[in-house]
Order: C-alpha cells, then structure tokens, then sequence
C-alpha cells in the first residue's frame, strides 16, 4: 500500500485551510502528502481579500509531475475556483483506478466566494459522478442539489439527490445540524452522530475531507472511515489555535501532541523513579509517610494531568521501592504543588518530597540550591496547604535579597527546595522542584550524596 495522498486545491495564506490543512491532516494521519496548486487566496481569519488562479496548464503540469512518479492510495479535492480547473482535473480520475474524495468548496468559511456558477455546474456534471465520497456542508449541499437543507429530513433528501448526480457516497456535514451528520449511499443512510464542541472552525471541513481521505486509504468501509473522520475533526475543532481577529485554525496535530506529551511525561517519570530505586543512598531521603516524583505536562489544569507513582515510594530494606505503576493523577498531593509553582513558571513541572532533617538541610546547603519556606501556622482557613504553602514559599523566595525585581527571573523562577516545619499531626516535609522529572531525581541522589556521615534516618 502507497503511504502517498494527493491534495488539489486552494492555498490558504493565513495557514489554517485549503492544501495547509490537507497536508498537515495528512501527515498527522501518518501519511506522505502531495499537492497540486489550483489557486493562492490572500486570506486571514476573517475573511478572503482576493483569489488568484493558476492557469489549467499549471495545474495539469503539477498532476502529470506527481502521478508520473508516485504510487497515490487516495486523493481529494477542495477548492478548483474555475470550469477549465473542473475539466483538467476531472481526466485524471476518470479511469476510477484511485478513491477521490471531492470536498465541494464554494465559499470560505470566513468569508470570501471561492468556486464559480459554471464551475459548480461542470462539478456536478464531470467530477461528482467521478467520487467515491463527496463531502458537503449544508450550504454546500443546498447549492449543489437545489434543495434547503435545515434538518435531518432534508440533509437526507439532499444527499439523495447528489447519488443520483452519480456519486458513489454523500456525507452532509453537521457543523450546522447540530454537529450530527448524515451519510447517504444508493443502499442507504446512516446518522453519524456528534455534538458541537467549543473551539475555532477555520479549516474543518478542509481537515473533515483529508481525514477522511486518509481513513478510506488505510483501508477502512465508509461508515467507519466517517466516523472517525467526524472525531478527528472534532479534536482538531477542540485544539484550534488561538490566532487572528476572527475564526481560529483549526490544529489537526493538537490531539496527538498532547498524547505523546503524556506518554514522554510518563517515561521521564518512570526513568526518576528507576534511578532513585537504583541508588541506595536515596533510602536517607524517604519520610515516614513515603515520598512521591511527579510531573505535570506543559499546560496542566488538574491533577489528572500530573503522572506519579501510585501509592508513592517506600523504603524497603537497603533501598527504595515504588508500590505501584507510574499514572496520571496518583498523587493530588503532588499535583497540588506542582500546579501551584507552575503559576509562577510554566517549567517548574515536576516535584519530589523528600525526610526534614538537618542532615538534609545541610547537604542542600552544601549543593547551594536556592530554597524557600513556609510556616503551616500561617495557613487562612479553607486552603489546600499544599497549593497556599507552595506559592507562599515562591512569593517569599521572589521578594527575597537575592532576588531582583528586574531581572529574568521575576518572570519565572523559583526555588529549587520548599520546605516547612510541619505542624500538629503535620510531618516536617521538603520538597524539591525542577523542569522535569529526571531533573528532580538526579537532585535527590545528588542531595542523598552529600548527607554527612553522621546522617541519621
């Protein structure tokens, strides 16, 4: 099977739709993608200011260079602008030897007219017959089957009658149907059901239409393949990037950032613990109740997005040992230390508490980490002593002597080591801090190190 996808369409200047889109759904999807340029828009976010197209020549010189080299599994089409653009690109799927997914683009979705009354004419005449799929919204559908689409009902009725324009299937896209949509094939329909989800647009159906080029590639049935087009859509709606006055880019990578994000947060986590259970030295450092490493990953708003070890680490004759698998939201303990210091630096991600004691007190002392306290007689009433205690510590270090106002570090730094004296039923605790977790483990065996020798447990 061909790991190559081939997009023809528009260019979007502001990065967010059109062949940017295509290419970057494709490559998010694990596949190689080619385009053919059929026109440069000057766009932004809120509107298209003007459309610029390539002469047919260039588009067919483009078509003829990839498919004269490439094995394409699958292609898809966007915006053609033009009859003539129709016409050329119609030849090369006429043999019906490569699944086309025709994404019918007529107008921006900031705004701006995109396709041309015969050029929509000569599509449904000349490519639409040609399409394994084509994928339209409402609006889309209306104008390409004559019918007003408002519902379910007439979604169907509309798709109906683009089957019988010859198109082997139609989904009608649900962003304005309350995010449900409805395939419709010669056999029948079905109802992908969905909801609307909170985030920009600019790029969905673009990101829709590629994805679902993608899936049919991989080798998925139709119904499927749609359903899990709709869901990445939806993510990447979800994950949209925050730029421009008007609709956000939608962001076909955000979904699986994220998931390789929290896969690397856990490895680096599972390496600290692997090194602090390595080093026998460590053993000086774990407190009565254990001691716990966690990280957070960049971005975290809850303790489901700080790993640690579940049920901490103990001592267990000569060393350490972790009493369960490193996972996301083990320890609300840590979570709470580490979204607090991350309010003050973003890269303050991930923590460590380790034994009070003077012996550790004097190796930091001895490392020359930079440290700060707090004191839980000072704790208002109706606070999380982890959360209060840590950004008191923080404030305290930031208007410290050492500190200037001025400088870089008001916008980030903290201390390497918090610490307290405990308090009623309260054990005494440190804490250490750093960017990351192997960071923080390596602190700990470097801090194990130093303890005097007449260190005591």
């Amino acid at each position: 099977m061909g790991e190559v996808l081939l997009t023809i369409g528009g260019s979007d200047s502001s990065g967010g739709a059109g062949i940017q889109a295509d290419i970057k759904t494709f490559a998010a999807l694990g596949f190689h993608g080619a385009s053919a340029l059929t026109a440069a828009t000057a766009q932004s976010t809120l509107g298209v200011r003007g459309v610029y197209p390539l002469a047919t020549e260039a588009v067919a010189a483009q078509m003829e260079a990839l498919f004269s080299d490439y094995e394409i599994s699958a292609a898809k089409t966007g915006m053609l602008h033009s009859k003539e653009i129709v016409s050329k690109v119609a030849e090369y799927f006429e043999e019906g030897r490569i699944a086309l997914v025709v994404d019918p683009v007529i107008a921006a979705e900031a705004g701006g007219q995109l396709l041309d009354s015969p050029a929509l004419d000569l599509l449904c005449d000349r490519l639409i017959p040609l399409a394994r799929v084509i994928t339209p919204n409402i609006f889309e559908a209306e104008a390409i089957a004559g019918i007003k689409v408002s519902d379910e009902k007439s979604a169907l009725e509309a798709g109906l009658a683009i089957i019988d324009l010859g198109a082997g299937a139609v989904v009608v896209t649900g962003g304005h149907l309350e995010g449900n949509d409805v395939l419709v094939t010669a056999e029948g329909h079905f109802v992908i059901r969905g909801e609307r989800v909170a985030g920009g647009n600019h790029g969905v159906g673009c990101t829709y239409s590629a994805a679902l080029t993608a899936y049919l590639a991989r080798g998925m049935d139709l119904e499927r393949a749609a359903g899990a087009a709709k869901r990445f859509a939806a993510a990447s709606v979800k994950n949209s990037i925050d730029v421009g006055g008007g609709a956000s880019p939608v962001n076909p990578f955000g979904e699986a950032l994220k998931r390789a994000e929290r896969y690397d947060v856990l490895t680096e986590v599972q390496r600290g613990v692997d090194l602090l259970c390595e080093q026998s030295a460590v053993r000086h450092l774990i407190p009565e109740v254990g001691s716990n490493l966690g990280m957070a990953i960049s971005g975290a708003s809850g303790s489901g997005d700080v790993a640690a070890v579940e049920g901490r680490m103990v001592r267990v004759g000569p060393r350490v040992k972790a009493c369960g698998p490193v996972r996301f939201g083990a320890s609300s303990h840590v979570a709470r230390i580490l979204l607090s210091a991350m309010c003050f630096d973003p890269w303050t991600r991930a923590g460590m508490n380790i034994r009070f004691g003077p012996d550790i007190l004097e190796s930091i002392r001895i490392l020359g980490l930079s440290t700060s306290h707090f004191s839980r007689e000072d704790e208002p009433p109706g606070t999380k002593t982890m959360s209060w205690g840590t950004a008191e510590a923080i404030k305290s270090f930031r208007l410290g002597p050492g500190f200037e106002a001025g400088s870089s570090q008001a916008t980030g730094s903290v201390p390497k080591v918090v610490w307290d004296g405990g308090g009623v039923g309260k054990e005494p605790m440190i804490r250490l801090l750093g960017s990351s977790a192997g960071e923080v483990a390596d602190l700990a065996v470097r801090i194990a190190g130093c303890i005097p020798p007449d260190g005591n447990l």
